[in-house]
């Protein structure tokens, strides 16, 4: 019993502790191709007036960059829009954002039906407007020919219905900055999404704000969102942290498990420790002999822990990830789980052998 409890306590820290490795690791491999390349550019409401075209021209002497454009996503226009399909009447109210072509292509907006269309042609259209795939369906809107839509009881012509990877493209309005500003749904901030090639650093920051305003480059707030070793870190930190509540959890089980099965051994066992202190054997002995007996049994416990532990954690990281590491800190636990029973021997011991020889063989 006592080995079957060891056993079960090492295996509960061995398999969440390498699954939670595996897992980052392979959220870390997902997060290179998705976030380290994005950099968000916050610029002042005067810069409504530049067109997108110049804009992009100021940026064109990074070599880094592979694409830009404005895309505002709706927790920055703060708001949402009654959208109305007049061939079905039917309604919906959903968020928006203000978005230019180029925007929503470095979003990886992709066009079910309609087109994107150009920068310079699209920005001086005051009356169209973008529709998300999910807010077409809600409305039963299945082709731009189906004609414009009501919004906010205002005529738009639909452009393309879009949908991307970024849930909220698929599931909002996107106005172009002049139907945006027509409309008066035009949010403080212009925001470009600019994609680089390679991770963003500190001077590529500086560098795109200084390109974008050359006079007042403070005015410019560049954000990158974590790197995927930033967010590696992260997981594992939490990781560690929950695994090493379950090793406290799983230990302070253990060590009272592993007491309470002594004390009932050493019960059944009381005419053997009466016969070894009447043939002359020493306490000391005797208690030492309890100690080794379940230091032994913890370290047997231990090993076969780890040992099905690691081949548990192997099996599901193969299936799933499939990547497997285990931390080197997981090889100290097979000795341990060897302390932790030498350490639960120690009070039953000293209790078993208090006990006068004449009364254990009574027993």
């Amino acid at each position: 019993m006592s080995l079957v409890v060891v056993g079960a306590g090492v295996a509960a820290i061995v398999i969440p502790s390498s699954l939670a490795v595996g897992s980052s690791e392979a959220v870390t491999a997902r997060l290179d191709s998705a976030t380290s390349s994005r950099v968000t550019v916050l610029l002042p409401a005067t810069f409504w007036d530049a067109g997108e075209a110049t804009l992009l021209a100021a940026l064109s002497d990074q070599p880094q960059i592979r694409d830009a454009g404005t895309l505002v996503p709706p927790d920055r226009t703060n708001g949402s829009v009654v959208v109305t399909n007049p061939t079905t009447d039917r309604t919906v109210e959903s968020a928006f954002g203000v978005g230019t072509p180029s925007g929503l292509r470095t979003g990886a907006a992709t066009v079910k039906t309609g087109g994107l269309g150009a920068d310079g042609v699209v920005s001086d259209d005051v009356g169209a407007v973008y529709l998300g795939s999910r807010v077409a369906r809600e409305l039963d809107y299945l082709d731009v020919s189906a004609g414009s839509v009501l919004i906010d009881g205002k005529r738009f012509t639909v452009l393309g219905i879009i949908a991307s990877d970024e849930a909220w493209i698929s599931a909002s309005v996107v106005f172009p900055p002049a139907s945006a500003r027509a409309a008066g749904y035009l949010p403080d901030n212009r925001v470009l999404t600019i994609e680089t090639e390679g991770n963003v650093t500190g001077r590529l920051q500086q560098q795109i704000a200084l390109a974008l305003a050359p006079s007042a480059p403070e005015t410019v707030t560049v954000l990158s969102s974590p790197s995927a070793q930033e967010l590696r870190a992260e997981i594992l930190s939490r990781g560690n942290n929950l695994t090493g509540l379950i090793g406290l959890i799983a230990g302070a089980t253990g060590f009272l498990t592993l007491a309470a099965t002594t004390f009932a051994s050493l019960t059944e066992r009381r005419r053997e420790m009466g016969l070894y202190l009447a043939l002359g054997y020493t306490r000391s002995f005797v208690s030492g002999q309890i100690v080794v007996e379940g230091t032994i049994v913890g370290l047997l416990g231990g090993i076969v822990g780890f040992l099905l532990g690691t081949l548990v954690a192997a099996g599901v990281s193969a299936a799933s990830y499939p990547l497997f590491y285990l931390p080197t800190a997981l090889l100290v636990l097979p000795a341990a789980a060897a302390v932790l029973g030498c350490v639960s021997a120690l009070i039953p011991a000293w209790a078993a052998t208090r006990v006068s020889p004449s009364e254990l063989l009574r027993a």
